[in-house]
């Protein structure tokens, strides 16, 4: 089948996809589409009003983003609006920059902001990434069962794990002030896992989908809770979100070019518009100012220690103090409460070692957690889901039939939605 009907194929699988799911706000991603795609042209056609149709581009496109998320008028917020918006962004910014060309086709362009694995809540793909691969797309074994691969794992993420994890902790949330220090402090370490697995899980299971249909979407994520500073975190957590942010925000607000205290500067605002991102309320801006100020003391004091803290034995403190305070930020991320939050602040700052007592059996994970910081080097260099889907083709199946029924024999009876559908 020629691949101009396949794209066509793959376009009104995509639409119709949308539209069962958001209904008339199919609206919204057409408009995106159309008008990205014309400033596109206007920049390549007419270079001397390059800045005029970049900023119609991007202005309506984030425009349109902030009236169902800021404007409290619209509402609730159409599912991949915060996706798609800044997928098209990438194509007006790298025509702009010269790094791409138009899309041959509106019919091309509008697959990549439509494509269905990826529409609703990621990964954020990139223009200059996902079109060229139009041209050379085919269905090959390897890919269909690397993509196979990495649905089953993100099935098991999301169904057997996360959503058991979310109904043992959501009460607790629910009603804090219920419970001591041990419970706040392993409530939201599991809500951490949770969320990295409910997410994590639906990334590999969209990029797993485009795999197995002969496209190649980047990773979202790489083991975050194994970095050992908090810029490598966000090199690791959410990667298509947090490179758009780095290299359409940060960069053209100068990044690190322009001292250091304009740095700094940078780092915040690019966090709180992150924590934005994710929504309009106190709790958001508040972790994205946080994250800006982990990133800022990182700079201000990691290059003096760096040289001091080296060796394979220092990694362990630096990823255990690392993900301390990642995890005491998922805190502002979960609770929106006031005086929730200022409850469970106060439990994990201040907390009660004597509390933790009849938890004991959890510090027998200790030596498993120490060893796996020791080895992370080793185990991030390796590329797990493809040496599963090199499996001889038995023990594949039957990795595959083992994942289908822990999905089914351990997925709760009732099970909340992808957790980022809401952003």
């Amino acid at each position: 089948m020629p691949n101009r009907l396949i794209i066509a194929f793959l376009l009104l699988f995509s639409y119709a996809f949308y539209w069962a799911i958001a209904g008339n706000y199919i609206a919204c991603l057409i408009f995106v589409t159309i008008l990205t795609w014309y400033c596109g042209i206007q920049i390549n056609r007419h270079p001397e009003n390059k800045n005029l149709y970049l900023y119609l581009g991007v202005l309506g496109a984030i425009g349109q983003l902030a009236l169902f998320k800021f404007g409290g008028i619209l509402s609730p917020i159409p599912l991949g609006l915060s996706f798609y918006t800044l997928a098209s962004i990438t194509y007006v910014f790298d025509i702009y920059r010269g790094k791409f060309g138009p899309a041959s086709s509106i019919r091309e362009y509008a697959l990549f902001v439509s494509f269905f694995p990826i529409v609703i809540s990621g990964p954020i793909a990139r223009a200059r990434d996902f079109l060229p691969q139009l041209n050379v797309m085919a269905l090959r074994s390897e890919d269909l069962r690397y993509g196979a691969t990495l649905i089953a794992i993100g099935l098991i993420k999301k169904f057997a794990i996360a959503d058991n994890i979310g109904i043992r902790i959501d009460p607790i949330f629910l009603n804090p002030q219920g419970h001591d220090s041990a419970v706040i402090i392993l409530a939201i370490f599991a809500f951490g896992i949770q969320l990295y697995l409910d997410f994590s899980g639906y990334s590999d299971i969209a990029i797993g989908i485009a795999r197995a249909l002969g496209f190649k979407i980047p990773p979202n994520f790489n083991i975050p809770y194994l970095a050992a500073n908090p810029s490598e975190f966000w090199h690791r957590w959410n990667i298509s979100l947090s490179s758009f942010l780095r290299d359409y925000l940060y960069i053209p607000l100068g990044g690190n070019r322009k001292g250091n205290l304009r740095t700094y500067l940078n780092l915040i605002l690019t966090m709180i518009l992150c924590g934005l991102w994710h929504g309009a309320t106190w709790n958001f801006f508040i972790w994205g100012a946080y994250h800006g100020g982990l990133l800022t003391a990182h700079r201000l004091i990691g290059n003096s220690l760096r040289s001091r803290f080296i060796g394979r034995f220092w990694v362990i403190p630096k990823v255990v103090a690392t993900q301390y305070f990642v995890f005491l930020g998922w805190l502002f991320f979960r609770i929106s409460d006031l005086d929730k939050l200022t409850y469970c602040l106060s439990k994990f700052l201040f907390f009660n070692i004597s509390d933790f007592m009849r938890f004991s059996k959890i510090f027998l994970l200790a030596p498993i957690i120490l060893l796996t910081i020791l080895y992370k080097d080793r185990i991030l260099s390796i590329d797990w889901v493809k040496k599963i889907s090199l499996f001889e083709l038995r023990y594949w199946i039957i990795f595959l039939i083992t994942a289908i029924l822990l999905v089914i024999l351990l997925a709760p009876s009732s099970h909340p939605d992808f957790i980022y559908q809401a952003f």
